[in-house]
C-alpha cells in the first residue's frame, strides 16, 4: 500500500504524536510512506533519522493561516506530488492540511482521509471562524472518502452541522498512546503537570491564578511541559502573583509520561480541544485529571478527575479537593482502567488499519 500523510505543521503537538504513530506502524509493516509538511520540525526531523524508508517532503507554502496566495502555491505543489507519487491513500491531519489536501487530490485516482483533530467550527473559536469554516468544510466534502474523528464530540459535531452524513462517513477513532514505565521517586509537595504548547487554545494563565488561590497549607508545584509565543508572558504572570515557587517552567521535553510518572495529577485548561494525547498520557501513567469541560475532554472523564470550567477560583478548589481527596487511589486505578479500555495505541492503530481496508474495498 501507498500513503502520502499530509499535516501543516512539523512542530511536535498531539496531531503529530498521532501522526507519529501511525508512520511507525506503516513503516513497519512493509508500507510504501511519504510524509508531506510544511517547513520543519521535531516531527519531521525524527521520521528523517528513525525511518530511512520513508521520505520526507517539506512544502514552505503550506502554512497555517490562511493565505489565499501561500494557499495555492501549496495546493499546486501538493497536486504535483501527488501526481508524480500515486498513492492509495492521501490522509490528512490538521485543519489546513485537510483543506490543501482535499483541493490537490480533485480529481485524481486515490481515496483522501482527513483526520479531524478538532474541527475549525467547534465551540469556541470566534463566531466569524466558525461560518466560515463551516462553509469550507461544507465545499471540501465532496472530496473527502472518510472522515476519522479522534473523540465522539467531534463526530457527533459533524453529524449535527451535515458533514459527516451516509455518503461521507465517519469514524471516531480515539488517540492512542503506548504506556511507559519509570521508577517513581519520593516527593514532597503535590506535583501537578501541565503538557501543552503555550499559544491559543491553552490556558496556562488560568492555571497560574489559579495556583495563587491556593491555601499555604497545601504544599503544591506546578510543572509546565512546553513551549511557544505566551510562555514569557506566563512566566510574568507567576512572579507578578508571587507563584514563583509553586511553578517550573520546563519547556519542550522529549518524553512527557516521564514527567507525569513524578506527578501526582495531570491538568489540562483551554478553550477548545478534540481529545489531546496529553491527557491520554497522563490516563497511562494511573494520573488523577482536572480540565476544561470542554471538547472531547469528557470522553476522558469517568471518576478520575474533575471537568471545570477556566475560572480560576473553581479550578484551585477543585485542586485542593483532589489533594485532599482518600479515594485518589481508587481514581487512579480509574484512570488506568480508561486507559486500557479505550486508549491503547495497539487499538488506535488497528481501527486505522481497518479504516485504510474499507477505503480500498
Amino acid at each position: 500500500m501507498k500513503i502520502v500523510y499530509v499535516i501543516t505543521q512539523a512542530t511536535w503537538g498531539g496531531a503529530q504524536a498521532h501522526l507519529y504513530s501511525l508512520i511507525k506502524y506503516q513503516a513497519a509493516i512493509g508500507n510504501n510512506i511519504t510524509l508531506v509538511c510544511g517547513g520543519t520540525g521535531r516531527l519531521s526531523e525524527q521520521i528523517k533519522k528513525e525511518f530511512h524508508s520513508v521520505e520526507v517532503i517539506s512544502i514552505s507554502s503550506l502554512v497555517r493561516r490562511i493565505s489565499p496566495i501561500n494557499d495555492l502555491k501549496a495546493v499546486h505543489a501538493l497536486r504535483g506530488l501527488l501526481r508524480n507519487i500515486r498513492p492509495d491513500i492521501v490522509h490528512l491531519h490538521s485543519s489546513k492540511a485537510g483543506m490543501v489536501g482535499r483541493l490537490a487530490a480533485a480529481g485524481l485516482s486515490m481515496k483522501v482521509i482527513f483526520t479531524v483533530h478538532g474541527w475549525g467550527f467547534t465551540p469556541g473559536v470566534g463566531t466569524k471562524r466558525q461560518i466560515l469554516m463551516k462553509y469550507i468544510e461544507k465545499i471540501l466534502q465532496p472530496l473527502t472518502t472518510y472522515y476519522i474523528c479522534v473523540s465522539k464530540f467531534d463526530y457527533d459535531l459533524g453529524v449535527k452541522n451535515r458533514v459527516i452524513t451516509a455518503k461521507h462517513p465517519g469514524f471516531v477513532i480515539h488517540n492512542g498512546v503506548s504506556e511507559l514505565s519509570f521508577p517513581v521517586k519520593k516527593r514532597e509537595s503535590f506535583v501537578l503537570s501541565m503538557a501543552a504548547r503555550f499559544d491559543i487554545p491553552k490556558r496556562q494563565d488560568v492555571v497560574i491564578r489559579a495556583l495563587s488561590y491556593i491555601p499555604d497549607d497545601v504544599p503544591i508545584v506546578c510543572n509546565f511541559l512546553g513551549d511557544g509565543p505566551l510562555i514569557q508572558e506566563c512566566k510574568s504572570l507567576a512572579q507578578s502573583l508571587h507563584v514563583g515557587s509553586k511553578v517550573k517552567f520546563y519547556g519542550v521535553v522529549d518524553n512527557v509520561q516521564k514527567y507525569y510518572s513524578q506527578s501526582d495529577a495531570a491538568i489540562l485548561i483551554s478553550d477548545y480541544e478534540a481529545l489531546p494525547i496529553s491527557l491520554v498520557e497522563a490516563l497511562a501513567q494511573s494520573l488523577p485529571i482536572v480540565a476544561s469541560n470542554v471538547g472531547g475532554i469528557n470522553e476522558l472523564i469517568d471518576r478520575n478527575g474533575f471537568l471545570v470550567k477556566n475560572d480560576p477560583h473553581k479550578i484551585a478548589d477543585k485542586i485542593v479537593q483532589l489533594y485532599r481527596a482518600r479515594d485518589k487511589k481508587r481514581m487512579e486505578d480509574n484512570s488506568y482502567k480508561l486507559f486500557q479500555r479505550y486508549f491503547m495505541v495497539e487499538d488506535m492503530l488497528a481501527q486505522t488499519q481497518a479504516c485504510y481496508a474499507r477505503c480500498l474495498a
